[in-house]
């Protein structure tokens, strides 16, 4: 009995510790997602590029051109050669809150 005690003690401090890693992973790899229900997309015109864009927007983020370039690469699943070649009608999102373009509407009306 003494034995059967022992090897669940061990079981325990396993299953334990395969917890707590898979609770921290979880706290880590989440930490990079972008709630994208609060971001603006854009719906790409013949001849728009990333950095027209983030001149476009300017007055609706706090990044650089290269930062804003870099998050619409990343949240995007584009790489540089991906984001040469937009094509008319392609959808992305832009590090522009929507409330922020919303407020601007309201303020232009």
């Amino acid at each position: 009995m003494h034995q059967f005690l022992h090897s669940m003690k061990h079981y325990a401090i396993f299953f334990a510790v395969i917890a707590a890693l898979t609770y921290v992973l979880t706290l880590v790899l989440g930490a990079d997602k972008v709630d994208l229900d609060k971001y603006s997309t854009v719906t790409i015109t013949k001849g728009d590029t990333l950095w027209e864009l983030s001149n476009k927007y300017h007055n609706h983020h706090h990044l650089t051109t290269n930062e804003f370039v870099k998050w619409v690469e990343e949240v995007n699943d584009l790489n540089s050669d991906t984001a040469q070649s937009l094509s008319p009608g392609d959808k992305l999102y832009i590090p522009v809150l929507k409330k922020e373009l919303h407020n601007q509407v309201a303020l232009e009306q």
